[in-house]
């Protein structure tokens, strides 16, 4: 399955609305989307190994959330339950820098332009971020090199199939 990722800047006042308005624009170009907090995104590759999780879940038939855009969520996060996976990596009111996962051939471009968002791929990258919306405490962290820390969230990512 073709998907992009991208990252873009807006603030978010009405997550709801936001999301109801991505489903239903992604719906209408024969996609799904999902959108994350990209606080909670550490790389590109972060994201395309949730991706593939994902995609593998649903091909082996075994996705524990009810769309795929939110079974990638629960592997970005690393979390089992869809519920903690949106408290940890989801949009929610203020948030400013969005990952934006396009399952299809959706044109993530043209849909921020209307709404008034900048593309800004630089939120996606690691540096500077914490590891605490992936759960990952300071001890925890400190075990791993300091230019390897963010390959605790692909460990996440793996984990999740070994935890469920």
């Amino acid at each position: 399955m073709m998907y992009a990722i991208r990252g873009a800047r807006a603030t978010i006042d009405d997550p709801e609305a936001v999301l109801t308005t991505a489903r239903e624009w992604a719906a209408h170009h024969g996609g799904e989307v999902l959108l994350a907090d990209a606080r909670a995104v550490f790389g590109r590759d972060h994201l395309e190994s949730a991706v593939r999780h994902a995609l593998r879940a649903k091909e082996a038939g075994r996705m524990a959330a009810r769309s795929l855009p939110l079974e990638a969520l629960r592997y970005l996060s690393g979390s089992r339950q869809v519920s903690d996976a949106i408290r940890l990596a989801g949009i929610r009111p203020g948030t400013s820098e969005i990952a934006i996962l396009a399952f299809g051939d959706l044109p993530i471009e043209a849909w921020c332009r209307t709404l008034g968002w900048s593309i800004d791929d630089s939120v996606l990258e690691p540096g500077g971020k914490s590891l605490k919306p992936l759960s990952i405490g300071d001890m925890e962290a400190s075990t791993v090199p300091e230019d390897r820390r963010y390959d605790l969230a692909l460990e996440r990512v793996a984990l999740l199939d070994v935890r469920t």
